[in-house]
């Protein structure tokens, strides 16, 4: 019953950017939401399953019908996509779907953090993985919270004394030639130093909060104060030649570089920048988590307490650190819960070219489905009458 992650993900808005949590909270508040009876009509059957190939492609719509509305049913109904070796099997019917996370040990997996946001008509529950880009931080106008790794448990200790230095901008993973475990370095512009066993020497030479490329005169400019897009450009001398690059944070290197530099290298931004209610957890396989946080205009860090309430810049709302996982993956799996129509949606399989996948459908959201002949959408909705189908 495992979900396909990407579609998840966008289906359920806790990818990269965060829910605007007061705005949640204004919401279960409005005056002119639907009442409860209202609604349920609105997701009444009768319901069909529209798919559509590709942009300009013909549509198809298939009804579905169920016994009862109100409870779960198994279904075993091969739908005809006439002209493509598609074939859509619908599996089950759910009147209340409900989605599940947890975390599943994985030996490739890395180090998960379930936290608990609460607040004012807010209790949400979000996972953060150090090894999946899209679940690394959580962001919102009144704060946010970022999980970030130190590859070696034993310099825990010393890269967060120097992380609160104020000319501190973040880490810097170095890979030796001879070495699958890269070393850490806490980044301030200005400093050198060199790197153990080896020739080389690395000069930090600038850091920009918001790269950007001036589009009239092709320089490397700082956007803005804000930290949508960090920099740190950095030179290695190997003893007779220098080699200076630009290394992003949220990205594995710069598009804009002339020069290969002979070491791999990673930068990780550490930077709150001043800012209350913003928060950076620091985790490293085998060692004790770390928070990384502002206040009185200074960076501070401490080890964290399971269940210890941390405040955003609204004091309103606040998260808790529930649990931690190590060598762990994050699984979502769907589940019915409970016999009323709450939540519809149609469990299906989409199945070509000896592959299957498995497509969660909801009520009025569609679902994208890439193929080789183009792209397949599905959706489930409430029936149209004749006059408004198109096929």
């Amino acid at each position: 019953m495992r979900t396909n992650n990407k579609s998840t993900f966008c289906s359920r808005a806790i990818s990269g950017t965060f829910i605007t949590i007061a705005l949640l909270s204004l919401s279960a508040k409005r005056s002119w939401a639907f009442p409860k009876g209202q609604h349920h009509l609105f997701m009444k059957g009768p319901w069909e399953l529209v798919v559509q190939i590709g942009m300009e492609g013909q549509s198809m719509s298939f009804p579905i019908t169920v016994s009862d509305e109100n409870n779960q049913e198994k279904l075993d109904r091969v739908l005809p996509v006439m002209g493509t070796p598609l074939k859509i099997r619908l599996r089950q019917y759910l009147p209340d779907l409900k989605w599940k996370t947890t975390a599943v040990e994985h030996k490739s997996g890395g180090i998960v953090a379930k936290l608990t946001i609460t607040g004012e008509n807010l209790k949400q529950d979000v996972w953060l993985s150090s090894n999946d880009p899209a679940r690394q931080s959580i962001t919102s106008s009144i704060g946010g919270v970022a999980l970030k790794r130190i590859h070696d448990p034993n310099t825990v200790e010393k890269l967060l004394r120097e992380l609160i230095d104020a000319n501190a901008v973040g880490i810097l993973s170095v890979w030796p030639d001879d070495s699958n475990t890269p070393l850490d370095y806490v980044v301030k512009p200005g400093e050198t130093l060199a790197v153990p066993k080896t020739k080389y020497k690395l000069s930090f030479l600038d850091y920009l909060s918001h790269y950007s490329i001036d589009a009239k005169t092709k320089k490397v400019i700082n956007r803005t104060d804000k930290r949508p897009n960090p920099a740190v450009k950095v030179r290695v001398d190997d003893g007779e030649k220098n080699y200076e690059q630009w290394l992003w944070s949220k990205f594995p290197s710069s598009p804009h570089k002339k020069l290969q530099v002979p070491l791999r290298m990673k930068f990780t931004d550490f930077n709150l920048s001043g800012t209350d209610g913003k928060y950076i957890l620091v985790v490293a396989q085998g060692s004790e988590p770390r928070i990384l946080f502002i206040k009185d205009a200074k960076m501070h860090a401490k080890k964290t307490m399971l269940g210890e309430s941390y405040p955003f810049a609204n004091k309103q709302y606040s998260f808790t650190i529930d649990k931690v996982f190590e060598h762990a993956l994050i699984k979502t799996d769907w589940a019915n819960n409970s016999e009323k129509l709450l939540r519809p949606a149609v469990v299906a399989t989409v199945e070509h070219d000896d592959t299957v996948q498995e497509a969660v459908l909801e009520l009025n959201k569609p679902f994208h489905h890439k193929t080789r002949f183009g792209t397949v959408v599905l959706l489930y909705r409430r029936q149209t009458g004749p006059s408004e189908r198109t096929n």
